[in-house]
């Protein structure tokens, strides 16, 4: 606990000393891109470390019709898995979030797979799937199986809105329609909902329901249930280990309940 509060200390301390470093667009990249690929497991500057830098891109729309991506990391297929578009450090990264899209598309053009995309300074990066939603912030670089997911999950997901809700988990009239409610937002799209229904509606019931249903549509893999007490994260348990939700179309819900609850 000790030992807890003084990193917690120093990280106060560090978040509130300015950095006044205005590096230009190559420190940026040795000093802090590079160290965030490296921390997800890419290798700059190394032939098996999956990832390149400069590369020459078609189709761009100048007077020679080429460009150089900053990165570009590669799946093991030796398709490009990520764009990365730098720009330096007192610049705001979304200066680069058009830039990187005509390198994806440059891309694309060339190796028959869209790569997703990122747009960073160094202290702020983006995360871009523009096949599926808008840009959002992240705190650093995905790993290439990470990368790998993503890219497999593009073939595998169903559109959810087209999937049955299990009525054996969940089936009144005013739960369906919220759970399409959400569907409709999140294959638009949108990464956050909220659902504000009174005590005894059966919240946490359509809660699993809407988890059944995102995994069938290979949305999601493995969800986390948070609850503010204790006995709230028994009833949840209990409602996803119930014989309907694990009986359910795939058989897919399989809940692992914390070693210690925490009130």
């Amino acid at each position: 606990a000790q030992r807890r509060a003084e990193l917690s200390q120093a990280r106060q301390t560090a978040l509130a000393i300015t950095d006044t470093h205005d590096y230009d667009e190559a420190t940026t990249r040795r000093k802090l891109i590079d160290v965030l690929l490296a921390e997800a497991g890419w290798e700059v500057g190394s032939s098996t470390g999956g990832v390149s830098v400069e590369v020459p891109v078609p189709g761009m729309p100048n007077t020679h019709g080429e460009g150089f991506a900053d990165y570009v990391l590669w799946a093991v297929d030796g398709k490009p898995a990520a764009v990365v578009e730098a720009k330096r450090t007192l610049k705001d990264a979304a200066i680069g979030q058009q830039q990187a899209k005509l390198y994806a598309d440059g891309l694309e053009q060339q190796h028959g797979r869209r790569p997703l995309i990122y747009f960073t300074n160094g202290h702020h990066t983006w995360y871009w799937d523009d096949t599926q939603a808008p840009p959002r912030k992240v705190q650093g670089f995905h790993s290439r199986e990470e990368l790998a997911l993503v890219l497999g999950r593009r073939h595998l997901k169903q559109d959810p809105r087209a999937l049955t809700i299990n009525s054996a988990i969940t089936g009144r009239p005013y739960q369906l329609r919220a759970i399409r409610a959400m569907v409709e937002a999140l294959a638009a799209g949108r990464r956050r909902g909220l659902l504000t229904m009174a005590t005894g509606t059966g919240k946490t019931r359509m809660a699993v329901a809407l988890v059944d249903l995102l995994m069938r549509a290979n949305l999601v893999k493995r969800v986390l249930f948070l609850a503010d007490r204790t006995e709230l994260v028994r009833q949840a348990a209990n409602a996803f280990k119930a014989p309907a939700a694990l009986s359910g179309p795939g058989n897919r819900l399989r809940f692992k309940a914390p070693e210690k609850l925490f009130a």
